[in-house]
C-alpha cells in the first residue's frame, strides 16, 4: 500500500528540510527492500526507489546509504547508484556493502578516482586484484588506510610499493612495520630509514 502511494513518497522526498520526513522515507525504502518479492516485483520497487533518489536531497541520500550499507539483500543497481555519488554519500557503501564485488569496486575506483579509492581501501576482505589496483595509485592516504586495515591481506606488490613510500614517512612506516604479515625483506629495508623512537617501539 505504501509503495503504491507514490504521491506521498514523492512529497516526502521533496520536503527538503525535515528530519522526520527523511527518516520516514528511508524507513519506507528499507522496509520495502526487506520484503520477499519476485524478480519482477523487485525490479519495480528498485525503479521507484531510484526515481525517488534522483530527486532527493543530499541528506536523504546520505541517510539511505548509511542504512543500506550493511544489508545483503539490496538490489545491486541501487547500491551502485549510491556508490557513484559524491564521496560523502558513497562512503558507507564503499566501506561496508556486501553487495559490491571486485569488478564493481574496480570500476568505481577507475571511474570515480582517489576519494572513492580511499573509502574502498577501508573495506575488510579485499581481494588481491583490488589491493594491487589501489596500491598502483601510490596515493598516500590509500597506503595508510590499507596498512592499518587488519581485515585486508596485503599483497607482495602492495608491500613493495608501500615500503618505498614509507621510507619518507613514519606515518606510513608505523602501521606497515606493525603488520604481522610484512615480508622480512621489506621490513629490513624500511627499518634502515625509520627514526630511533619507532625502532624502539617495534623492538
Amino acid at each position: 500500500v505504501r509503495l503504491y502511494d507514490t504521491h506521498n513518497l514523492y512529497a516526502l522526498a521533496e520536503n527538503k528540510h525535515s528530519e522526520e520526513a527523511c527518516y520516514e522515507l528511508t524507513t519506507i525504502m528499507v522496509a520495502l527492500l526487506n520484503i520477499r518479492l519476485s524478480d519482477k516485483e523487485s525490479e519495480l520497487i528498485t525503479d521507484v526507489l531510484l526515481a525517488l533518489m534522483k530527486q532527493a536531497e543530499k541528506d536523504l541520500k546520505m541517510a539511505l546509504a548509511d542504512r543500506l550499507s550493511g544489508m545483503e539483500n539490496v538490489p545491486l543497481r541501487m547500491v551502485l547508484n549510491l556508490a557513484n555519488e559524491e564521496i560523502s554519500i558513497a562512503d558507507p557503501v564503499l566501506r561496508n556493502s556486501p553487495v559490491l564485488h571486485d569488478l564493481d569496486l574496480i570500476y568505481i575506483f577507475q571511474s570515480k578516482g582517489l576519494d572513492h579509492g580511499r573509502s574502498i581501501s577501508l573495506r575488510r576482505g579485499l581481494s588481491a586484484a583490488v589491493i594491487d589496483l589501489l596500491a598502483d595509485s601510490k596515493d598516500f592516504q590509500i597506503a595508510v588506510n590499507l596498512s592499518n586495515n587488519d581485515g585486508a591481506a596485503l599483497t607482495e606488490k602492495a608491500f613493495q610499493i608501500f615500503g618505498d613510500m614509507a621510507k619518507y614517512s613514519e606515518v606510513l612506516a608505523r602501521p606497515l612495520l606493525s603488520r604481522d604479515d610484512i615480508p622480512q625483506d621489506v621490513a629490513g629495508k624500511l627499518y634502515q630509514f625509520v627514526g630511533e623512537e619507532l625502532k624502539n617501539l617495534l623492538t
